[in-house]
């Protein structure tokens, strides 16, 4: 072999340790939203982006739980939450994962990644194990094809919704509303078929919402479209669950919802 072949062997192997090392480049799409978990409110935080990455090159799910060592906290504290964002990166520097996200409950973050193979628990352990403010632990499971990021993580219509929804009750406090008195809240959700839509109205009017009259958008996939009302306070809570509870009924129907609207109460104003 000549020089330059010699050259350009060496090369070679020199970017082959580096692909080995290094995650597919791609910019994150960070998207935050609330769901409970097991009753109790949970913040979730996903790389949206990830959902078009190749799943066989980080086929281990890495999971690092980071907790506060104060007894009966209940979140954890701005100081907390920096080491536990430190502790992220140092296991994004040292073991080069996908990393897909976090879920917070209480005063404990438990972090999400996926690697290339079991071996590299022993790394994941020795840097989590270096933090001595918050109580770590790291473990890992084989899981080819993401469940954990797709099932958990990635949010499907009803978890999207709720981002939706902290947006516009934001902008109507913005506009003086008083969240707490209750209001008509009318939500307009959408199907293929005329039949779809009739059989949804039925669902939700025996799930405690009261129907209003059918739309038709006929330059839309989705033309045949009804209001349903609840009376809530503009809780996020309660207007979470209300969108979700239309969503599940909705979906059996093949439709969806497309937005909700209601309108601003001001301090001490009448039921509108």
């Amino acid at each position: 072999m000549d020089r330059f072949g010699k050259y350009l062997s060496r090369r070679l192997r020199i970017v082959s340790l580096v692909e080995r090392r290094l995650p597919m480049p791609h910019t994150p799409q960070w998207f935050e939203y609330d769901w409970p978990i097991d009753g109790r409110p949970a913040r979730f935080v996903v790389d949206l982006a990830l959902s078009g990455a190749p799943h066989d090159g980080r086929p281990v799910l890495l999971y690092v739980s980071c907790e506060s060592k104060r007894g009966k906290a209940d979140a954890l504290s701005g100081l907390e939450s920096a080491r536990a964002e430190a502790v992220c990166k140092k296991l994004c520097k040292g073991l080069a994962p996908y990393y897909a996200g976090f879920i917070e409950t209480g005063a404990q973050r438990q972090y999400y990644f996926y690697m290339k193979e079991r071996a590299m628990l022993e790394d994941a352990e020795r840097i989590a194990g270096k933090e001595h403010f918050l109580l770590c632990r790291a473990g890992c499971a084989e899981e080819p094809h993401w469940a954990t990021y797709q099932k958990l993580l990635y949010p499907d219509s009803a978890k999207l919704q709720t981002e939706e929804n902290r947006k516009r009750i934001d902008l109507m406090l913005a506009h003086g509303d008083s969240p707490a008195v209750a209001r008509r809240v009318s939500l307009f959700l959408f199907f293929p078929t005329e039949a779809t839509m009739l059989l949804f109205s039925e669902q939700a009017r025996l799930s405690g919402y009261a129907v209003g009259e059918p739309v038709f958008t006929p330059d839309q996939p989705l033309a045949y479209g009804v209001s349903i009302v609840r009376i809530a306070a503009l809780h996020k809570p309660e207007i979470d669950e209300l969108t979700t509870r239309a969503i599940r009924i909705a979906e059996r129907f093949n439709g969806e919802l497309r937005y909700w609207e209601a309108p601003v109460v001001k301090r001490g104003g009448p039921l509108m």
